[in-house]
């Protein structure tokens, strides 16, 4: 997996989420971090909040992102550490590939049930 997309984030977020939060919630989620992330793979600590920073502790412990520590020699021999933020591709396309083994499991009365739950009607 080269670029962890909204869809791709969206789908692992609602295998992790899709019992605690409604789906509206999980989209706005995969959209605010795909924001910060845009087609890279790890961003700068500092450019996030504090606010910003909880949401990446949690989705930390959901194993999607990972703190990563840079250490650089400057002038004079100090040390500067640079920290980020980087996509646990290793976790996220174990969690796309289950979804994807779940998909292919289901029926086709399975599946047209789910969506016409999904849209409300029966």
């Amino acid at each position: 997996m080269d670029i962890v997309t909204y869809d791709i984030l969206y789908t692992v977020l609602k295998k992790l989420l899709g019992h605690k939060l409604e789906d509206k919630d999980i989209k706005n989620l995969a959209e605010y971090v795909i924001n910060f992330f845009g087609y890279q793979d790890r961003i700068i600590d500092n450019m996030l909040t504090p606010a910003d920073r909880d949401v990446f502790y949690y989705l930390e412990e959901l194993e999607v992102v990972k703190p990563l520590e840079e250490e650089i020699t400057i002038s004079k021999g100090k040390l500067w550490r640079i920290h980020y933020w980087i996509y646990r591709k290793d976790k996220i396309e174990e969690i796309l590939n289950q979804h994807m083994e779940e998909k292919k499991e289901e029926s086709p009365e399975d599946f047209y049930k789910k969506l016409f739950e999904e849209m409300g009607e029966e």
